[in-house]
């Protein structure tokens, strides 16, 4: 017997599990820890290329980028800063790319993963696109398309309609695994 409104409930019990997720994942404030934007960026890669009237700065060959508790692990990464040297955007592209940063002292690192990955600093959007998955612990969470804005607390993930695997899925830890990790 097909049971429509017990399908709804189901995929509503869903959503609220994955927003309660990705608040534990990604809280207020969990975008760094509080001084890692004071640190110093260090960039390792076999290539660089650097254009200074677009403020572009291209790395190629197992990029590394740490900043903090930031680092970052690519096949190619290209910065991109204002006209006053400040980095406005980072993109890092592999076969995935990794992010990795810790939130706040007493929190488990958030790493993240995906094809592309693409951090606008300024309006503090974080995309992981094609592949993407973000872990925090034991919770994961994987789709086709995961977008992250950190200053409003919203995210958003999709599947890929166009692969095997269409849905986003979610793992969350049991209650007490969770309550120990706070």
């Amino acid at each position: 017997m097909n049971h429509p409104k017990g399908t709804d409930i189901v995929r509503r019990a869903r959503h609220l599990a994955l927003f309660a997720l990705l608040g534990a994942l990604l809280a207020p404030g969990a975008a760094a820890l509080p001084d890692d934007q004071q640190q110093p960026i260090y960039i390792e890669s076999d290539r660089a290329e650097r254009d200074g009237q677009k403020g572009i700065m291209r790395y190629e060959g197992d990029v590394r980028l740490r900043q903090g508790s930031l680092n970052i692990r690519a096949e190619s990464l290209v910065v991109h800063t204002d006209t006053n040297r400040q980095v406005e955007r980072v993109v890092a592209e592999g076969t995935p790319a990794h992010f990795e940063q810790q939130p706040d002292v007493d929190d488990q690192p958030v790493a993240a993963q995906a094809n592309t990955i693409r951090y606008d600093v300024a309006s503090e959007r974080l995309e992981l696109l094609t592949n993407a998955r973000i872990v925090q612990g034991d919770a994961t969470m994987s789709g086709n398309r995961i977008d992250y804005d950190m200053a409003s607390e919203i995210l958003k993930a999709e599947g890929d309609t166009e692969s095997d695997s269409p849905r986003i899925e979610m793992v969350l830890p049991p209650q007490s695994d969770r309550a120990e990790q706070d």
